[in-house]
């Protein structure tokens, strides 16, 4: 069985991931936490979750439909390449443990914001719901200690595209199922 979760995001380039890789074993030496292997390569930040599918239970015909509606979607988007950075680095505790540590921010993050309520919009339209709640961060990895939220300044990157991903839950592996470039102005 695989749980498939289908999200949209920006997703940093080889060398940024790499460095911001860097930063968490940074993050992990400084607090006293354990140092994970490398999640370079799943590093992204997320603008609007899919939902989760479950292979056995019949749903890839609905995951599929899905995945169609929000290719749709993201065909009708128009948006300019956006700049992201980092000012906070906290612990979200939705649960006791294996907490996510995040970079996340304020300001800084004011345009994905802008780009996360623009995909909104186009998804809506095409007939798919989305969630309201959205704090934009890039986890780093998950600990069961808790760090209080914290200033933290770390540059990000330039966003030219965003992504559809295909999460395969307990496999740690994403499949790219589409990429979309940021190339016009915003609307």
């Amino acid at each position: 069985m695989t749980v498939h979760a289908l999200f949209f995001c920006l997703r940093p380039d080889p060398a940024t991931a790499m460095r911001l890789s860097g930063v968490s074993d940074e993050i992990a030496h400084r607090f006293g936490l354990r140092v994970r292997p490398s999640r370079a390569e799943r590093l992204h930040v997320t603008l609007h979750h899919l939902g989760w599918y479950d292979d056995q239970n019949d749903e890839a015909d609905t995951m599929a439909e899905v995945r169609r509606l929000a290719e749709g979607a993201a065909d009708t988007l128009r948006h300019a390449p956006l700049r992201l950075d980092f000012d906070e680095l906290l612990s979200f505790r939705r649960k006791p443990r294996n907490l996510p540590l995040v970079l996340s921010g304020g300001r800084c993050l004011d345009e994905v914001r802008a780009l996360r309520a623009a995909l909104g919009e186009c998804l809506r339209a095409a007939g798919l719901r989305t969630d309201p709640q959205f704090t934009p961060h890039l986890t780093l990895f998950y600990d069961n200690t808790p760090i209080e939220p914290k200033p933290f300044i770390v540059p990000g990157w330039d966003a030219a595209d965003f992504h559809l991903i295909d999460s395969l839950q307990g496999q740690s592996r994403h499949v790219d199922l589409g990429r979309w470039a940021l190339t016009a102005a915003s609307a």
